[in-house]
């Protein structure tokens, strides 16, 4: 399904300026000072040099989707939502605020949803300098930023099963939307996290465990409430498994300690180990 970003939405609409206008010359370019690149195939990165415009249309499906919009909190944010697109994220890099948006929800299955019409706009104050988007062609989407806390933003995409597609870094007013950090650092840049998106579980922990970070049981065979798929991974010595879900994305988690904070590592997908050993889509670290 196509996911029109902001720019592509915007082709035919004849109160707005034609596309081709819209991006800051070289000139102008020098005079923000800012410059921007993408480095990732199928997500285009751009000057910007007109207002914000509105919505092409209400966010449609909002009501099913309310968990994928925030509150925005600040001026920016809050610019985006008057303007009629819902608030995905917010964050700050550098001295610029930046807003992932989106113009349209299509709800999915187990609470899911797919983001289109999604944008990332930087914003010096309340105007609008820089975009990030999916052009028409692109099989890439966007769906939100998270701030790093090492640093930087990442960015999610917009299916239904939301994935990281790049990381964007700032320095000396060059902004760079590229491939996704190689590790993320958590709780003060104390514990890293090695990247281990879209890899089978088996490999991940692999991965894991040569990084320090060690598996904890979560419960023996034997316990009334394990399902028989947890047994599975049990039986294939992955015995950190937390749960699995019996129906929807059969989505699994993982548990893993290091001195200082605790990994949760969650899977999607059937199977339990060896070739049709489920794929890392997420995780998530407590500090202690």
């Amino acid at each position: 399904m196509r996911r029109r970003s902001l720019v592509v939405a915007l082709i035919g609409l004849a109160s707005l300026t034609v596309l081709a206008q819209t991006s800051l010359s070289d000139t102008a370019s020098e005079a923000h000072g800012l410059h921007v690149v993408s480095e990732i195939k199928g997500l285009d990165f751009t000057l910007y040099d007109n207002p914000l415009p509105r919505a092409p249309g209400a966010v449609q499906d909002r009501s099913e989707c309310e968990n994928y919009v925030i509150r925005p909190v600040s001026a920016a944010g809050k610019l985006v939502a008057a303007h009629g697109w819902a608030v995905t994220g917010e964050a700050v890099l550098g001295t610029y605020r930046v807003v992932s948006f989106a113009g349209k929800f299509e709800a999915g299955t187990s609470a899911h949803c797919i983001v289109e019409q999604g944008n990332i706009g930087i914003f010096n104050g309340t105007k609008l300098v820089a975009l990030a988007y999916a052009p028409r062609a692109s099989k890439e989407s966007i769906g939100k930023i998270v701030a790093l806390d090492g640093g930087g933003l990442r960015v999610w995409s917009g299916d239904i099963l939301s994935a990281p597609v790049g990381d964007i870094q700032g320095l000396q007013g060059d902004l760079r939307l590229g491939a996704l950090a190689t590790e993320d650092s958590f709780c003060h840049g104390k514990v890293l996290v090695p990247n281990i998106y879209d890899l089978p579980i088996d490999k991940a922990r692999k991965i894991l465990i040569g990084k320090g970070w060690k598996p904890v049981a979560s419960k023996p065979t034997s316990a009334p409430e394990i399902s028989s798929r947890e047994v599975g991974f049990i039986k294939h010595g992955i015995i950190e498994v937390d749960s699995c879900a019996g129906t929807g994305y059969a989505f699994c988690a993982f548990n893993y300690r290091t001195p200082g904070a605790r990994l949760s590592v969650t899977t999607a997908g059937e199977g339990d180990a060896g070739k049709d050993a489920p794929d890392v889509v997420d995780y998530y670290v407590e500090c202690h």
